[in-house]
């Protein structure tokens, strides 16, 4: 990778996160200056003693939103407010409406300071229910499943205000769709974790029963939280054409073989139980990686099942067990 990103002030919003948190570190390795936000969520101790410049604040604030981007060069905006189906589904519009006013805040300030280079983190969401394996073009086939589509809807308008602004002010502008992403630094609160974090910490707790959302049967394509992020430097890059791309790792499982993966590698044999009223959410979202390979050769390098493990190590000195 050349030296893009060497003596550069780069913004990471959502850099507290998990793909964030990843994204930051390779930053560092490639001698950027990094300044992150600090909002609702703790600065992960990985980071701690990093060289970054933290400010606090909130996004929908449109004064923040220009101060954060002052004398910036590139803006990775990773930022969002989200949540699993749970929270998602019940919040619908503390999920919607704080992210529209978000992602309009921070790409108005980036145009007004000039940033040269400009990444939206948009994800899965945008698709409808469609068990194909999905190209980026079929994300406006249909809508969004009901469960989630307030967090879908502010993605999806998202992705058009940073098409609108490539195109009307000539902004560099890569967006990317990573497939379900996990890894460390996940949440370790089971209500906004993401699906394969709260699995990994049920089973860490010894749980039993072991109580999985809807009938276990759909499938998910995960993506590894440091893959993912190696694809948002790849794209910004090399992609900022205002174009939609999946970053997807070509592997995917039912919810059901996730929960026996990390049982057996946890170790641990509870009873299965399946709780029927919770959504199960769609029965296939699988996404096509082939327009990142050619764009910009991103190929994921983490296997799911190391992924897995590396992920329960780190829960594991999370919580203590």
């Amino acid at each position: 990778m050349s030296k893009m990103f060497s003596n550069k002030k780069i913004l990471v919003t959502g850099g507290t996160g998990m793909i964030g948190s990843h994204l930051v570190e390779l930053l560092i390795e490639k001698n950027a200056d990094v300044r992150i936000i600090s909002h609702n969520r703790k600065i992960p101790e990985e980071l701690e003693n990093k060289n970054l410049d933290i400010i606090s604040g909130d996004l929908t604030d449109k004064s923040f939103s220009e101060v954060s981007v002052k004398g910036m060069d590139y803006v990775f905006h990773l930022a969002a407010y989200t949540g699993g189906l749970g929270r998602t589904s019940t919040h619908p519009a503390s999920t919607l409406t704080p992210n529209l006013i978000m992602d309009g805040n921070i790409l108005e300030s980036a145009k007004n300071e000039g940033i040269k280079k400009f990444l939206y983190a948009s994800c899965t969401c945008v698709y409808p229910d469609d068990e194909k394996t999905l190209q980026e073009e079929d994300a406006w086939t249909g809508n969004p499943p009901e469960a989630h589509a307030s967090y879908s809807w502010s993605k999806r308008m998202g992705e058009r205000q940073a098409i609108s602004y490539h195109k009307e002010f000539g902004m560099n502008i890569a967006i990317v769709r990573p497939s379900n992403s996990y890894g460390p630094r996940d949440s370790d609160d089971l209500e906004t974790a993401h699906a394969l974090g709260s699995l990994i910490m049920k089973a860490i707790n010894k749980t039993d029963p072991f109580v999985i959302w809807g009938d276990g049967s759909p499938i998910r394509e995960y993506i590894y939280a440091k893959d993912a992020a190696k694809g948002m430097l790849m794209a910004m890059e090399n992609y900022c054409v205002g174009d939609p791309i999946n970053l997807a790792s070509g592997e995917f499982v039912s919810i059901n073989e996730l929960a026996n993966k990390i049982l057996k590698i946890t170790n641990i044999n509870p009873n299965i139980e399946f709780d029927k009223e919770k959504p199960s959410g769609q029965k296939r979202r699988v996404l096509s990686n082939k327009k990142a390979e050619e764009k910009i050769g991103f190929i994921a390098e983490t296997s799911l099942d190391i992924g897995i493990e590396k992920t329960i190590k780190w829960y594991k000195q999370r919580l203590g067990k």
